[in-house]
């Protein structure tokens, strides 16, 4: 999955599907350069999906580019560490662990038996969820240095739960990624946490944010007070369930029921908390512009959203004047390219015709300084046939080229290339294919 989640520019080279006409393509570069020509074609977007239960899906194979790659050796070996290392209970000797990269790449999750008996568990990264906790106010100081006097206490600030959504997350478990892991084994998968926060204001991942990672399904609580304090326990849990000792699925030691003592069954499991560091600040440089993408004083920004499925997915375009004098624009949705990195890899969106001339003053806009133009297109009529089928995260970058000034009509229109610096997130929630990727979990072994 670190294909999907990388920015523009960094020349990413993966099979997928072509422009509007469905043709395939090798992406040689970014938006900044033309796309390569067709030398093979992509797997059938209703190809059935591995069994993640077999051995087979879990070692590497030799998979077509177009698949997101196998989870990096340093890694697997980070999460390893990070499992061996962490404290507290570990429910049938199961640890849970993450692992972040960074603001634009990739994170790892893994899960890991070092207990001594086989454990079968329901390896689902629909089932992970983030619980944030914002980072602590920052105090303010006066121009002699000095602090200023702390304000009145607040009311500390509830956790932020990101997680895919009700309609996206499973509510059994599911059979195909039902795995058994014998004492030693592990599996570890990476996942793009910015899927898990789509829509959520102010984004909780910034620097300073601590985060404690879950997988599972909530422990139901039974809530009690003792002298005017609340306590909660655990009651008695009911399936779904995400892990359970491989010898006895479904079964519960003698008696447990009777003397409400607790399952063997796993409902979640907690991961060590991380604090995010400074690849995360909100203050973090925008790109500079290049002589291939002159910006004098006009910025394109992109924004996605959360959509049922690709027939609502639709990414806003928007310019602005952050110059000091008027600026007049030849405006097409045409004009707007798209780069896509999806779960299955990369694809561009380029609609055509792309070489228009104005056809009447109310193709040019004027924006004066501070004035922004927005347009909102719905993805599913600028790309490629059924290029948004698979549920999950597809990063969007826009590309805008425009090579008339509209002199014809007097005007003095932006001519040049405009290349948004952030993606929009857009995450589909529903589609024809499984959410699953066709490559995902790798069996990792302790000691390797």
């Amino acid at each position: 999955m670190r294909a999907a989640s990388l920015s523009l520019g960094l020349g990413l080279g993966f099979l997928a599907l072509g422009c509007a006409g469905g043709k395939a393509a090798i992406i040689g570069s970014s938006l900044n350069d033309d796309a390569g020509t067709s030398e093979s074609a992509p797997p059938p977007a209703d190809a059935a999906p591995a069994d993640a239960g077999s051995d087979a899906s879990l070692a590497p194979t030799d998979q077509a580019e177009s698949l997101p790659p196998a989870v990096d050796p340093a890694v697997t070996h980070a999460l390893l560490a990070k499992s061996g290392e962490a404290n507290g209970a570990a429910p049938l000797g199961l640890r849970f662990e993450i692992v972040e990269l960074g603001s634009e790449l990739p994170w790892g999750f893994t899960i890991v038996n070092r207990g001594t008996e086989a454990a079968v568990v329901d390896f689902d990264a629909r089932l992970l969820s983030l619980e944030i906790a914002a980072p602590p106010d920052k105090v303010d100081t006066t121009a002699q240095g000095k602090a200023k006097p702390k304000p009145k206490s607040k009311k500390p600030r509830k956790p932020v739960i990101c997680r895919l959504p009700a309609d996206v997350a499973p509510s059994s478990v599911d059979a195909a990624l039902a795995i058994k892991l014998e004492p030693g084994e592990g599996l570890a998968e990476s996942f793009d946490p910015r899927l898990y926060c789509v829509g959520k204001a102010p984004w909780p991942l910034v620097e300073g944010a601590v985060v404690t990672p879950h997988i599972g399904w909530p422990t139901r609580m039974l809530v009690s007070w003792h002298a005017g304090k609340r306590e909660e326990k655990p009651g008695a849990q009911k399936e779904p369930f995400l892990a359970e000792p491989s010898e006895a699925q479904g079964s519960l030691p003698a008696g447990a029921e009777a003397n409400g003592a607790s399952e063997r069954r796993v409902k979640e499991l907690v991961g060590t908390p991380l604090t995010l560091g400074s690849d995360f600040s909100e203050n973090q440089e925008a790109p500079k512009a290049t002589a291939a993408e002159p910006a004098p004083g006009l910025v394109l920004t992109i924004a996605g959203g959360d959509a049922t499925n690709e027939g609502t997915a639709v990414a806003t375009a928007t310019f602005t004047n952050r110059g000091k004098k008027k600026q007049d624009l030849y405006f097409r949705r045409e004009l707007i390219s798209y780069e896509v990195s999806g779960p299955d890899g990369v694809f561009t969106c380029d609609p055509e015709p792309d070489q228009r001339s104005p056809a009447d003053r109310s193709a040019i806009q004027t924006l004066r300084p501070g004035g922004k133009l927005s347009a909102v297109s719905r993805l599913i009529e600028m790309c490629p046939a059924h290029a948004f089928a698979r549920p999950g995260l597809y990063l969007v970058h826009a590309r805008f080229d425009s090579a008339d000034s509209g002199s014809d009509l007097g005007f003095n229109a932006f001519m040049g290339r405009l290349v948004s610096p952030k993606p929009a997130l857009v995450r589909i929630r529903q589609g024809e294919l499984p959410f699953t990727p066709l490559s995902g979990a790798v069996r990792i072994h302790v000691g390797q």
